[in-house]
């Protein structure tokens, strides 16, 4: 019998809490995002496959249905307002070559920028997280595209172009029961934000090298879902599925494999529990063993 112990959904692994000093919390500036098993993940061989959507709804219940998308529905014009609130600022957003650029003043590129208060050191290519606007809510996750010194209203500012992660509970699904609980969605939003909204460094692993890890903390990330926020889309559509439930696997949950047929389960699905699977030596689901 195959079993994921615990070592590899490090069910047993407590995430570390995330939290800042209240000196540091005090002087963070909160970030804008205006949105108008096996060792190897590869070895869990699908049995079947579904539509993503299909799962989605599948799966919603009736909190789903009350969204706290402000602005859900509206991601097209959400694009439009970021652009027009950036270029307020003299910033344009999304690449191009007057992008991160004042519009009087050229931008002087930085190769790396030190996060205040820490001695950390972050440049292009790396992952932060960024204080949200509403301090009880998880930060958010962010890839540094480019960092640059420009000057606003006749001072010296650090800005950085971002690309940004979403959370799931962010996109149109909404947060599923197979989201793991570090996983995160990455888009197709770039934006301009402060460089001292940053508050740490943070890893972002893709999904394979995540489900390899045997611990993780609370700065460390995956992604297997790319989500498109203008016309608010998840890829890919289809997607391996597993169990009697038919559900995305969820690296945080303990799963059996059946010895016969090779598809994998949740003991709670099968009806037993953790501890009773991990105590057999072999396993042999219901449909094959009639």
């Amino acid at each position: 019998m195959s079993t994921q112990n615990s070592l590899y959904p490090f069910a047993h692994v407590e995430l570390a809490e995330k939290s800042l000093s209240a000196c540091a919390m005090g002087n963070m500036k909160p970030g804008k995002r205006e949105r108008n098993g096996p060792e190897d993940a590869g070895e869990l061989q699908a049995i079947k496959t579904r539509r993503l959507s299909s799962v989605s709804k599948k799966r919603k219940s009736s909190d789903d249905h009350h969204s706290d998308h402000e602005n859900e529905g509206n991601g097209n014009e959400d694009v439009v307002e970021e652009a027009t609130s950036a270029e307020k600022n003299g910033v344009t957003p999304g690449g191009g070559a007057g992008s991160g650029r004042s519009r009087k003043t050229p931008a002087v590129p930085m190769e790396t920028y030190t996060i205040p208060g820490t001695r950390k050191v972050v440049k292009a290519g790396d992952t932060v997280l960024i204080q949200a606007p509403e301090r009880e809510k998880p930060p958010y996750v962010a890839r540094i595209e480019k960092i640059e010194k420009v000057r606003r209203r006749k001072k010296e500012q650090t800005v950085v172009r971002v690309r940004w992660f979403y959370h799931p509970e962010e996109t149109i699904s909404r947060r599923q029961s197979f989201h793991g609980e570090q996983e995160i969605c990455l888009s197709d939003h770039y934006d301009i934000q402060d460089a001292d909204c940053i508050q740490d460094k943070c890893t972002v692993h893709t999904f394979k090298d995540y489900c390899k890890l045997k611990e993780v903390d609370s700065h460390d990330f995956f992604w297997r879902f790319e989500y498109k926020a203008s016309s608010q889309q998840l890829t890919p559509d289809v997607v391996d599925v597993y169990c009697v439930c038919e559900l995305p696997y969820n690296p945080d949950h303990f799963m059996v494999q059946c010895e016969s047929c090779s598809n994998w389960f949740h003991p709670a699905c099968i009806g037993m529990s953790k501890e009773k699977v991990a105590s057999m030596e072999t396993y042999v689901c219901a449909d094959c063993s009639q």
